[in-house]
């Protein structure tokens, strides 16, 4: 099982979950795949039509960010902790 952390907007395809486990995630793009059969529309928002992240979204894996390694491609194994966490943006005009 690799435990699963969201955050910020994407809750909201999550039924305001934030953390689950998911098993049989080989990879990174595997994990969004299983993502996106349990909560419809979530993949939209993490990758892109070339399945790549988007550049809004950070995706954390054991606390290394999986681009500076492997991207979507970046192996997953058991009792992994993965985080996903779109960017936040936004302030005072002055």
């Amino acid at each position: 099982m690799v435990r699963v952390c969201i955050s910020g907007h994407l809750k909201d395809y999550t039924g305001r979950k934030r953390e689950f486990e998911i098993s049989n995630a080989e990879d990174i793009s595997s994990l969004i795949s299983t993502l996106n059969k349990i909560f419809p529309g979530i993949r939209d928002r993490i990758f892109d039509d070339q399945d790549k992240t988007r550049p809004f979204v950070n995706i954390f894996v054991n606390g290394e960010n999986i681009r500076d390694g492997q991207n979507e491609n970046t192996k997953l194994k058991e009792d992994d902790t993965v985080h996903i966490l779109p960017s936040v943006a936004g302030g005072l005009y002055a």
